[in-house]
């Protein structure tokens, strides 16, 4: 590697900081197309990384700012008979160190420059090195898994391996604005990871459809209304998943109306926790209540013979559980035997004629769900697998890799917000009880992750979070529950889930708000590295982390061809040749 290369010596530092290292810089380090053993010799520029003679140790920072001293800021202009003769001056950041006469990369700064030290331009064989040698095991015996997410910078060829722990232990976001090589970054994490092996199980969440292309010999599940893609497999969310706070939320019932979506659903729950064989007993003493439809009618009866039997320990725990199934296709009907009088031991009135009328809108609110297209994965017809069979027989079998197409899914209603939650939720439910393998590690790639991050469904009087990936990023890790979120707006990622994202990957970002919010999760040493962000190129992305020493600029390399995304956008001049007359 060379840091101290006299060849590559490009300045003299001539002041000293905590936060930075100012330095004069040699004329010539301004010049363009210079060349070193046949590749590019940089240094001198800003972004470039360049290493200081620190004693014992090689120190690697980089260049954020590039000027002339004031007197000869006009001297630069080119003239007859003048030619300048400039003193350029660099501001730069300081990384971290590698101890000289070993390959040992420490994180921090060790040691200082001196005024005098020289100033060298780093090569991108250090650079690599810097980023692929950090955090290596000391047991040679141990192999460390790592990820070729690409090279640096204007130095094709030098390959990035990346320490796998690092990009996946303390979860990962993939940041950057439409166009900026996010969907790339994906794909390409995707490809090494099955390349390698590296996680038994992947499940990818695709809400656009776009990486089918390398889901294409792996399993691809479709959530939607119409037909699925050839070699996907048709499925639904069956609405016994949704809990009480969903209903709630979805329907969003007036506090009167509340009451009695409550008591209908626990009802229907009685009746089907009256059909085990252990509650035989207790379904005799209410053969009465029980139509030959599968409703409660409660109407000329004693509420004391219902709540004998409602409120039995054992009964009561499994009607008031939110993940006991009902059939939502009575509730209406419940709903209107809920409408009786309380006002003796005897139920009477029915219809309870007032409390009709305060149910109607809740009555067509349910209706509407029933016959709804866009409701049909979770409302409608049985016929498709329910999607949790499907994961629950993909944690059992052979295959890596899953992918959930929602790309039909409708956006009305939060319907998509939902859908995902649920599979959240049942992953987090999934694994707080061990019911998957706590000793081999499930990847879970949640793409457009703005959409179902910080959500609420419900009105102003009763609110329900979506926050079931959320409490993945918080709790999953110690069960070995990996995330990698993906989103084009990071300022729509509440602060409790970008706080456990140990590892950004940060494509161009313009936007003022969300390179602040990048910054405010950044360390102090990353802060700078933010203001390379609105200027990175295609396909560039910054890494930054707890595990890594230096927020690193790399070249993502695309994933082979027939496995990239198909995010690209419309292209307006080859529709408009087509079009033009002929």
């Amino acid at each position: 590697m060379m840091p101290f290369d006299p060849n590559r010596r490009i300045g003299t530092v001539t002041q000293v900081s905590p936060d930075a290292v100012y330095a004069n810089l040699d004329p010539v380090t301004q010049r363009t197309g210079r060349l070193l053993l046949g590749g590019p010799l940089h240094g001198g520029q800003v972004g470039d990384f360049v290493v200081f003679d620190c004693d014992n140790y090689a120190v690697l920072g980089r260049i954020l700012e590039v000027k002339l001293p004031e007197r000869e800021r006009m001297d630069i202009e080119r003239h007859l008979g003048h030619t300048p003769d400039p003193h350029p001056l660099a501001r730069m950041h300081l990384l971290g160190a590698l101890q000289s006469g070993t390959e040992r990369v420490i994180g921090g700064i060790p040691s200082y420059p001196t005024l005098g030290a020289s100033v060298f331009a780093a090569s991108p064989t250090l650079v690599t090195h810097f980023a692929s040698s950090f955090g290596q095991h000391d047991e040679p015996a141990l192999q460390m898994a790592t990820l070729n997410l690409g090279s640096v910078r204007d130095a094709a060829g030098t390959v990035v391996k990346i320490n796998a722990d690092h990009i996946f232990a303390r979860h990962c976001a993939i940041l950057g604005a439409t166009g900026g090589g996010k969907s790339t970054t994906v794909a390409r994490i995707l490809d090494q990871c099955l390349r390698d092996e590296l996680f038994p199980k992947i499940i990818l969440i695709d809400p656009t459809g776009e990486y089918g292309p390398i889901a294409k010999n792996h399993k691809s599940l479709f959530l939607g209304t119409s037909k699925p893609p050839t070699g996907e497999v048709a499925v639904r969310i069956p609405c016994e998943h949704l809990q009480d706070g969903d209903y709630m939320s979805i329907l969003a019932p007036s506090p009167a109306q509340r009451v009695k979506l409550i008591e209908a659903i626990q009802s229907l729950r009685l009746v089907e926790v009256l059909k085990k064989p252990e509650f035989a007993d207790d379904l005799g003493l209410l053969t009465g209540f029980i139509t030959g439809t599968g409703l409660i009618t409660k109407f000329g009866k004693r509420r004391a013979d219902y709540y004998d039997v409602r409120t039995k320990a054992q009964i009561a725990k499994l009607v008031e559980d939110p993940r006991t199934p009902f059939e939502f296709s009575s509730l209406s009907s419940q709903i209107m035997n809920e409408c009786v009088e309380e006002s003796s031991d005897i139920w009477k009135v029915q219809p309870y004629l007032l409390a009709q009328g305060w149910c109607q809108s809740l009555l067509s609110k349910i209706n509407m769900l029933r016959v709804s297209a866009a409701w049909t994965p979770i409302f409608g017809t049985t016929e498709p697998k329910s999607i949790f069979s499907e994961l629950d027989a993909f944690f059992r079998d052979s295959n890596t890799l899953l992918r959930i197409n929602l790309n039909d899914l409708s956006f009305d209603f939060h319907l998509r917000e939902i859908a995902v939650n649920l599979i959240g939720r049942w992953l987090r439910e999934r694994v707080r009880n061990y019911e998957l393998t706590h000793d081999r590690p499930v990847l879970v790639v949640l793409d457009e992750a703005h959409h179902f991050l910080n959500q609420h469904l419900g009105e102003e009087d009763f609110r329900q979070p979506l926050d079931a990936f959320e409490k993945i990023a918080k709790e999953g890790r110690k069960f070995w529950l990996n995330l990698v979120l993906a989103t084009q707006q990071p300022r729509d990622i509440p602060p409790g889930i970008l706080s456990q994202m140990g590892t950004l990957i940060v494509h161009r970002l313009i936007n003022d708000a969300d390179r602040r919010v990048v910054e405010a999760a950044c360390g102090e040493l990353d802060t700078a590295a933010a203001k390379f962000l609105p200027s990175l190129r295609p396909g560039e992305a910054v890494i930054i982390g707890v595990e890594f020493p230096i927020p690193l600029t790399i070249q993502i390399e695309q994933p082979p061809k027939d496995q990239r995304p198909s995010s690209a956008g419309p292209k307006y001049s080859s529709w408009l040749q087509q079009k033009a007359p002929k």
